[in-house]
């Protein structure tokens, strides 16, 4: 072989080689992550969970080592955002929140074709409890039991909005129906700023809604009453009253987590199996991140202070809740379809 040749063939295995580590070192055993990654949101864009992930958004990407790029897939009550993160490439590089118990609606009765398996958790975010507001110029009611009363002695004449027909709003005024005498004209809109921003322009009597995501609404609307055992949300709420303290009945009547929202983080179950390390570096990321002083600073110097609507669940944890949650909605499905329809 004449040397030229010979460097030349040199030169081709040597090619092949490097070829070949590449290859090795683009699985478990390379460095991750390198490139951004995509943030489903399943909501449009200025919504709850949107927030909630920019409020974070800085203290995940210090933990993780890299950005965050927002892809934004609202609809079909969640079920497009989900399908994006579960259809995606399954390479830990595609992560979403789910909005509980949106998500959960959208299995039992939104035909989604996943299943709670098909979902790698890394932890759960936050808590958010159910409410209901007035109007700070309707002057009718004083106080939650002013408005029992005369839902009571007027069935059906309230108007009270919704952010759907499924989901943790209905579902509480479905159990607080059921508790008490009082009969609400339940009117679903197409998401919680609707359902909110209804309130605000006096086109409905009153919003069911959530602690957080209702913030928005504080300067034209009051809070009535929480979905609590106690209400551990002083400074967001007024210091408005419990529901069951308020209206006198038992608190296993209308269980507090039934009406809250919880937005739980995951990738799909196939990308942790493929990539188990990549996971578990996500899981840590996400775990340290909510843990941590500087996202609870973050929270506290938001106005109102926020801090309290932290909540996290590590992975097995959060599955754990979460399928508890998923078996709870499906329990309340007729309840809430006989609320609506009425």
């Amino acid at each position: 072989m004449h040397n030229n040749s010979r460097r030349e063939f040199i030169g081709s295995i040597a090619a092949v080689g490097a070829l070949g580590t590449a290859g090795c070192l683009g699985g478990e055993e390379a460095e991750y992550p390198n490139d951004s990654i995509t943030f489903v949101v399943p909501f449009g864009e200025g919504g709850g969970v949107d927030r909630s992930t920019r409020e974070i958004q800085p203290t995940f990407e210090d933990e993780l080592g890299e950005s965050l790029r927002f892809e934004y897939q609202p609809g079909a009550g969640t079920r497009i955002g989900q399908e994006a993160v579960l259809n995606a490439e399954p390479d830990c590089y595609t992560i979403g929140a789910a909005s509980l118990p949106a998500f959960n609606f959208t299995m039992i009765v939104g035909d989604a074709e996943y299943e709670l398996s098909d979902f790698a958790w890394l932890g759960n975010l936050l808590q958010d409890p159910g409410l209901m507001r007035k109007h700070q110029d309707d002057d009718r009611f004083d106080d939650i039991s002013d408005v029992f009363d005369y839902a009571t002695e007027n069935p059906g004449e309230l108007t009270v909005s919704t952010s759907g027909p499924y989901n943790q709003n209905v579902l509480g005024l479905s159990l607080l129906q059921e508790a008490t005498d009082a009969e609400f004209n339940i009117v679903p809109f197409d998401g919680g700023g609707a359902a909110r921003s209804a309130l605000v322009r006096q086109e409905v009597d009153l919003v069911h809604a959530n602690v957080f995501n209702s913030l928005g609404t504080a300067d034209s609307t009051e809070v009535l009453a929480v979905h609590a055992e106690e209400n551990d949300w002083a400074n967001q709420t007024n210091d408005a009253p419990t529901f069951s303290d308020a209206l006198g009945f038992d608190q296993d009547e209308v269980p507090p987590e039934a009406p809250e929202v919880v937005y739980s983080w995951y990738t799909s179950a196939e990308a942790a199996d493929e990539y188990p390390d990549r996971y578990e570096t996500l899981v840590e990321a996400f775990g340290n991140a909510v843990q941590s002083d500087a996202y609870l600073e973050d929270l506290e110097e938001l106005n109102p202070p926020q801090g309290t609507k932290r909540h996290y669940r590590p992975p097995d944890e959060t599955a754990e809740a979460n399928e508890a949650k998923h078996e709870q909605m499906n329990s309340y499905i007729d309840l809430m379809e006989e609320a609506v329809n009425n």
